[in-house]
């Protein structure tokens, strides 16, 4: 197993911590039979999320050198990774409860893959097209959370530049960090994001919104 104090955050790193603190979830695990504690990390997906799993599973290899399986969840339409990660939480815990490495806060191109984890984990791509044909659509980009998220928020505003306002939902306390896709926020977007992204519906949504945006005005 690779040593964890010498990870290097790269691109594939960040997307890999966007998906574990969307979908993924550590926790202590007591075992009876065998009066034993460990940590898990667990990744529960419906079948339609299987692409960012896998692409989950494949990173966990390349970067902590450990294989993981994706299991199908008895009668239930969920996929789960499980495994244990003792020897690697001193690590996962500084990505915990949505902390953000320094060198991804930083860097332009680490926070766009960063972001196209938590997308593909917890977002929701709207595109809102008008009933006058002849008028551009409008997107926008909701990110669900527990929590209002304002590091994450702060972070968006500055390397996507445009504006980022909180949603929160009465019936279930949550809360989603929207933005919308603007001429200003696409470069940011399809440069940095989009090439990260593993859902192919999400990322068809954003390639035909961009290239609707970027279209010269109608007369």
């Amino acid at each position: 197993m690779k040593n964890p104090q010498k990870i290097r955050v790269d691109e594939n790193l960040a997307y890999f911590i966007g998906v574990l603190q969307s979908d993924g979830c550590l926790y202590l695990f007591f075992d009876k039979k065998k009066n034993w504690k460990s940590i898990r990390l667990s990744l529960y997906v419906a079948q339609k999320s299987l692409p960012m799993s896998r692409k989950f599973k494949n990173m966990f290899r390349e970067k902590f050198g450990r294989d993981v399986n994706i299991r199908k969840v008895p009668n239930k339409n969920l996929y789960a990774i499980q495994t244990s990660i003792n020897s690697l939480y001193h690590i996962f815990s500084e990505w915990n409860e949505y902390k953000i490495p320094f060198e991804i806060k930083q860097d332009r191109k680490l926070f766009g893959a960063y972001l196209a984890g938590l997308i593909d984990g917890d977002g929701h791509i709207k595109i809102k097209k008008h009933q006058n044909d002849r008028a551009l659509p409008q997107g926008l980009i909701k990110i669900a959370s527990d929590r209002p998220l304002g590091i994450l928020r702060a972070l968006i505003r500055s390397h996507a530049g445009c504006s980022v306002h909180f949603d929160y939902d009465r019936n279930s306390n949550g809360v989603c960090t929207c933005f919308y896709i603007t001429k200003k926020s696409i470069p940011f977007i399809m440069r940095c994001v989009y090439p990260h992204l593993a859902m192919q519906y999400k990322m068809e949504a954003l390639k035909e919104f961009s290239e609707r945006k970027t279209e010269p005005a109608r007369i």
